[in-house]
């Protein structure tokens, strides 16, 4: 969110485009006189706008400029007269870190007794309550906070004091710290802690801190001097790290570490995870035995899911099962091992049992349930609850006056502001409201934040809220323009943006349909696109649904009218997409997706087809999921 000083700023820059109000005149010019602190002027001006949205602003602007000089009870007045207000939120976390400041332990805690989220105000919390008498509760939360791989906050330092000189750190706090720092990359912080270790324990942290520098150096064993515990965790994390980038070597050598230096099995086991996760993303059939031999004894719920997903990559229906029945109990009712149970059962001609699988499997809305629909012939299950009436705008506006902040935002052209507020006002109800807001936001139009209301309160069976029917007639049109799926184009801007028009990656992409730079210039060029003349167009909808449908088209020419690799590519990009088919090795449809290399094109793929399907519901359409033609290809 910008500085409230900003919104005067903003007024003025939008000029024409704004209609006057003398609410927002006055408001612009309290902001400035408050700016100047021409606290005469600001107080007559701001006489009167208690009406105005924005007003808030102002007062919280007042305040924390003062925030020294304020009292607890002026903080707690501004926060009975804008609960559950980001600016209300603020005040409050700027005013304890005073108190901390100021040592004003009781007041802290009789402001806000919970544990607080942040790490800072978490560190004086426990120092409030070590001041306080309750130094139990100081230690324990001490110790957790402590023992962490990245440095902390210097507000914590004297919590950490107090602890120490109460006997509550030693050389095992230090040592599991310093391994924390060690899987986190630290090495700075390794060396801050390995000053504080005692003489006797310090060579073992030094030798972690050459170790991780240079882990080859365990591949002369008789050369490594592991005499203490320590010293055998230090060699043994060296181990698995240089397992991860060579797994032949660590093959050969921890078996001598193991007969040579007497490491213990449990600290070997960390070796063995590290080699049996890299053997798996390798994708190698060497040391095919000892991997499934040592895996049931070392394996966690994330590598017995990497073995399943080589099982399914080999295609070896025999043992995936096995490997299925080793996930946890809620992961193998998940629809996407039931239907990879139902897969491996059908590939071995169990026919009635794999259709069991799949049956369970097809109650859910989502790719993997609609996958098994399609293999057991079924309906696809989309568990669509009626949309909910949405409340009047002044009963809501008067329950949430966030809502007024929201709308004037939008009124003033600025939606990231206007989300902040939504945003943030949805953190504060339970999921009945949040379905209401959700409502009322699609019946005005603000189809972005029906969808994060679905979403931040998880009222996923609402799909008129998470899939709204947005910009119909630019959808429709490219779609009939181009002879492209129009329910696709709809998936792929939902997973892209979730209709949010000023969306913008971390990469650059912007807009709906999230086109980069470069690829929307190219593509414009190529199309004759001639509404697209500057960058900033791409969040125009009318613009951006034109290219992100053309450079949709051309994907799906460059691979044959088939959707898969198409929806992929327009992910990670053609050039991935080529050499992830170059090296699948001929795979069916399904397993091909199953292990795209990168989770989030992984889950991108698998989303749009699954949305592509309620977006067929939603449009009306008959529903389809896979076709045909993409089935039958081979990957």
């Amino acid at each position: 969110m910008k500085s409230w000083f900003g919104v005067g700023l903003l007024l003025l820059g939008l000029g024409m485009s704004v209609e006057a109000s003398p609410l927002r005149e006055r408001y612009q010019q309290a902001e400035q006189a408050l700016k100047k602190n021409d606290l005469s002027r600001y107080q007559q001006l701001r006489q009167g706008l208690d009406p105005y949205p924005f007003t808030i602003y102002l007062d919280y602007q007042y305040l924390a400029d003062r925030i020294n000089h304020l009292s607890t009870a002026q903080v707690r007045d501004f926060m009975t007269r804008y609960p559950d207000s980001q600016q209300a939120d603020r005040l409050e976390r700027q005013y304890l870190f005073r108190l901390a400041r100021e040592q004003r332990w009781q007041e802290f805690l009789a402001l806000y007794p919970q544990l607080p989220n942040s790490v800072e105000l978490q560190c004086a919390h426990y120092r409030a309550k070590w001041a306080t008498g309750d130094r139990a509760t100081a230690i324990a939360g001490a110790e957790r906070l402590w023992l962490h791989g990245q440095s902390r906050p210097g507000i914590c330092d004297p919590l950490f004091e107090d602890w120490y000189r109460a006997g509550g750190r030693n050389d095992e706090h230090i040592w599991q710290r310093m391994l924390l720092a060690y899987d986190s990359g630290q090495e700075g912080l390794m060396a801050f802690l390995g000053r504080l270790l005692s003489p006797s324990a310090r060579p073992a942290g030094e030798l972690l801190q050459a170790l991780h520098k240079n882990p080859r150096q365990v591949i002369r064993p008789e050369q490594v001097k592991a005499q203490t515990g320590r010293d055998k965790v230090a060699v043994a994390m060296a181990l698995a790290r240089l397992a991860d980038t060579d797994p032949e070597l660590v093959m050969s050598l921890y078996p001598k570490y193991q007969r040579s230096h007497n490491i213990e099995r449990a600290q070997m086991a960390v070796v063995e995870r590290s080699l049996a996760r890299r053997l798996m993303f390798n994708r190698t059939r060497d040391y095919r035995g000892w991997l499934d031999s040592r895996l049931p004894e070392v394996g966690d719920a994330e590598l017995f899911e990497l073995r399943a997903r080589l099982a399914i990559w080999e295609q070896d229906w025999q043992h995936l099962i096995g490997w299925i029945d080793r996930l946890p109990s809620d992961a193998r009712q998940d629809s996407r091992w039931l239907y990879w149970r139902g897969r491996a059962l059908a590939a071995q001609n169990k026919s009635t049992e794999a259709d069991a699988a799949w049956q369970q499997a097809a109650t859910s809305r989502d790719y993997y349930g609609f996958l098994a629909a399609q293999q057991s012939r079924r309906d696809f299950s989309l568990q669509k609850k009626p949309l909910v009436p949405a409340p009047s705008w002044s009963q809501a506006s008067r329950q949430w006056p966030a809502l007024l902040r929201v709308e004037e935002w939008l009124a003033l052209g600025d939606r990231a502001a206007a989300r902040g507020e939504w945003y943030h006002l949805l953190g504060k109800v339970d999921e009945p409201a949040g379905v209401a807001l959700g409502s009322l936001a699609l019946s005005r139009g603000w189809y972005d934040k029906s969808i994060v209301a679905s979403i931040r309160v998880q009222a996923w069976d609402h799909l008129d809220l998470r899939f709204p029917v947005v910009y119909r007639d630019i959808f429709q049109r490219q779609a009939r323009r181009l002879g492209v799926d129009e329910a696709v184009l709809f998936a792929i801007a939902r997973q892209e943006s979730a209709f949010y028009e000023q969306a913008r990656s971390p990469v650059g992409a912007g807009g709906l349909m999230q086109l980069m730079p470069a690829t929307a210039q190219e593509t414009a060029r190529r199309h004759g696109i001639t509404q697209f003349r500057h960058p900033a167009d791409v969040y125009r909808p009318e613009v951006n649904v034109q290219l992100g449908s053309s450079y949709f088209k051309e994907l799906l020419e460059r691979y044959n009218h088939n959707r898969i690799p198409a929806i992929a590519a327009y992910n990670a990009g053609p050039s991935r997409i080529n050499r992830w088919l170059s090296e699948s090795g001929s795979r069916p449809l399904d397993v091909w997706v199953e292990n795209i290399p990168y989770r989030e094109t992984r889950g991108y793929v698998q989303n749009v087809l699954a949305f592509s399907v309620i977006y067929q519901d939603m449009l009306g359409q008959p529903k389809s999921f896979l076709k045909p033609a993409e089935l039958a290809y081979v990957y």
